[in-house]
């Protein structure tokens, strides 16, 4: 955020000058003009004694990522919590008296359940990814967007502005919870998953 001082411009051709001190300005300064609907008149003017009177702050960034095995997960409680929409493909995570009971037979269940709790609204949707590879039948395209497009499960959580510092906290101490289902968060996963694993 910028405080500064608005003085007019006044203009004749191609000279520009202080309305109040007559002084002619500088071919560099930067001139701004502002229309006038309701008399149809343009005005000119300029900004002057600009400083710096405040700063938007930096959104914190959290990444965490953990590769969970398919076969070990049981979605079933969840199930319960999810109601599909009718105007788009999602589904949505109801806050209803079964977020609150204590689903943590694995990891999966334990995170989005805590999340659940904290955020306003959540919702599990699939964002179409083009695929690194297409495979061809016969020599030729097929032209499907299946065979060009992979779909990769996303859960999309939104936070209320007070929930911001407890949110920040749960993820902060992640690593600890995670330990606790013998899971281990990596930085880089080197590998394409199987079709029995899955990142979040």
């Amino acid at each position: 955020m910028y405080d500064y001082q608005e003085r007019a411009v006044l203009v004749n051709g191609k000279s520009k000058s202080d309305q109040l001190t007559g002084e002619f300005l500088n071919n560099q300064q930067k001139i701004f003009r502002r229309y006038n609907y309701e008399t149809g008149e343009t005005s000119y003017f300029y900004r002057t004694n600009e400083r710096l009177v405040g700063k938007c702050s930096q959104p914190i960034l959290i990444k965490k990522n953990y590769r969970l095995g398919t076969r070990t997960l049981n979605p079933l409680s969840l199930l319960k919590l999810a109601k599909k929409t009718p105007k788009k493909p999602v589904f949505k995570l109801l806050k209803t008296p079964l977020a609150k009971k204590n689903l943590s037979s694995d990891f999966q269940e334990f995170l989005i359940s805590r999340l659940l709790l904290m955020c306003k609204t959540a919702e599990f949707t699939h964002i179409p990814l083009e695929q690194e590879k297409v495979w061809k039948e016969g020599g030729q395209c097929s032209g499907t967007v299946y065979t060009h497009f992979q779909t990769k499960p996303v859960l999309r959580f939104t936070f209320a502005s007070e929930q911001a510092e407890s949110v920040r906290e749960f993820i902060d101490r992640l690593d600890d919870y995670a330990e606790e289902y013998d899971m281990e968060e990596s930085k880089d996963f080197y590998f394409y998953p199987s079709e029995a694993a899955r990142e979040i």
